[in-house]
Parts: C-alpha cells; structure tokens; sequence
C-alpha cells in the first residue's frame, strides 16, 4: 500500500488496489478508514521531506558508503504536505477554531464557514471547492498549504 492524497478533499489516504489497467484506485482515509473508488486523475502522490537538505559545500556521506559532492546532489524543491495529525479537518471545527487556524479568517468568516456547512447535505463538506463561495479568503492559497481537508 502505497500513501497518496484524495484531491478533491485533500485528505491523505493508502491505495489497496487498482482497477482498469491503473485507471482507478480502491483507496481508503488514512483518518476514518473509508474505504472507495478514486480515478487516476484525483489522487496525487503525498510527499515527506525527510531528507535533511545539504546546507554546506562539505562532503556528504550517504549511508556510510561513499561520499558525495554538494554540486552532485540534486535537491528538489517539494513543499511537502503536514502529517495527518497535524491537518485540520473543516467539518470539525466550530467558528472559534476556525479562527485559530486559518489565517486571514475572523469570526464573522467563521460563523459564514459554519453556516455554509450546516446547509450542505449531510451538514458537512465534501470538496474543498465547496468554500469557494466564502469571498474574504484566499482559498487557493488556503489549499495549496495542505494543511486543510475535508471528510
């Protein structure tokens, strides 16, 4: 099983199988344990930075084999996502925690977010698009942190 992330909610979530010549995905969440069908194009690779970066021109040692120059390493710049304990799930939050962890978001934004939820189907979120209605937040840029998803 290999740990991926659902994109349309941005929760992170482990590949059990494929299906259609690698077309479709039987995932389940990491957080909940669902398990459900995923096509190729809505599941992303999550990704931890947890190789240190070289910060010296000093010589490296990898695995105590043999050296390697700085100039040889190529270092990709990834901005990796939290772990999942750390991520903050929307439809869990009431309006005075979700001003503590979105930037930018007071508490008349909050109460909206909360409102917003409450008129969904199932009073809860089910795409991180669904916020896009909520005007004084930068959405996009919430996004891309990787800090919020939904469940």
């Amino acid at each position: 099983m290999s740990a991926k992330v659902y994109k349309p909610s941005g929760v992170k979530i482990d590949v059990i199988s494929t299906h259609d010549d690698g077309e479709y995905f039987m995932v389940r969440s990491s957080t909940t344990g669902k398990v459900f069908f995923a096509h190729k194009d809505q599941v992303d690779d999550f990704t931890e930075d947890t190789n240190p970066v070289p910060t010296s021109n000093s010589l490296q040692t990898r695995r105590g084999r043999r050296t390697i120059k700085k100039d040889e390493v190529e270092v990709a710049v990834v901005k990796p996502l939290p772990p999942a304990d750390n991520r903050i799930n929307l439809n869990n939050l009431t309006p005075e925690g979700l001003t503590q962890c979105l930037p930018g978001v007071g508490l008349k934004t909050a109460k909206e977010i909360v409102e917003l939820r409450q008129s969904l189907p199932g009073e809860r979120f089910t795409k991180l698009e669904q916020l896009e209605s909520i005007k004084r937040v930068e959405w996009k840029e919430v996004f891309a942190t990787g800090v919020v998803y939904v469940e």
